[in-house]
């Protein structure tokens, strides 16, 4: 009988969504930690970063997004550029709860090409390293590399995420010229991305996903996340 009105719970979930979609209502929603989950309100203001800040509420619960420009994009969050950000606060009066994608240690998440190095060949894991190790706790991460015919390595995807990085921090790929390197740009404990994907007037569409710390490591997850025609308030 639970399994019952558990299924019946999640397909009204759903309808009431896809109604307010069509009906062009505005609405902000995702999975909590693969729960679905729906603010009650949500509004977008501009910020002294020069973007927007989506704040979501529940009789509980604060989602914020915030961005760096106004503009359709995407922005990255647990970078190094912290001015775009999400957080999700929690207060039922005994239990608070506060997190944000801040720059933590961890393993890494994502990383981009600083320098393509040369002489290098494909590799599916091609191991990492720190000039100075002793500075720097991170360790173990492995890539999957694409090269040009110069050897330069033209593409890195991530095979082992190892551990103890943080966003910012610069590694070496071994081989070649030992020149190539890949910086962090965040890591599992602290990621995500906020796409602005219109703004029609007065009004906010687009999507969201986060993995958000608290102070003792704890993480939370917004995955999914939508906002549509949300208002955009005026100071």
């Amino acid at each position: 009988m639970k399994k019952i009105l558990a299924i019946v719970g999640i397909a009204l979930f759903f309808q009431s969504c896809t109604q307010d979609l069509k009906d062009n209502n505005p609405s902000f929603q995702g999975k909590l930690n693969n729960n679905y989950w729906r603010a009650d309100y949500a509004e977008a203001r501009s910020n002294g970063s020069g973007g927007f800040t989506i704040t979501a509420y529940t009789p509980y619960e604060e989602v914020t997004l915030g961005t760096t420009s106004t503009n359709a994009g995407t922005y990255n969050l647990g970078t190094t550029n912290q001015d775009n950000f999400a957080s999700y606060y929690y207060d039922d009066e005994e239990v608070v709860e506060d997190f944000e994608t801040s720059i933590v240690y961890g393993p890494a998440f994502k990383v981009s090409i600083v320098n393509g190095g040369i002489g290098y060949v494909l590799s599916n894991s091609a191991t990492t390293f720190f000039d100075n190790p002793q500075l720097n706790p991170g360790a173990g991460l492995r890539l999957a590399t694409q090269v040009n015919t110069n050897g330069r390595i033209t593409a890195a995807d991530i095979v082992s995420r190892g551990d103890n990085y943080k966003a910012g921090d610069v590694v070496k790929v071994t081989g070649g010229n030992s020149n190539a390197q890949v910086k962090i740009l965040s890591t599992q404990n602290s990621n995500g991305e906020v796409k602005i994907e219109s703004v029609d007037g007065n009004t906010l569409t687009g999507t969201f996903k986060f993995t958000a710390s608290d102070s003792e490591g704890n993480t939370v997850t917004i995955s999914e996340g939508i906002f549509y025609r949300i208002p955009i308030v005026q100071y």
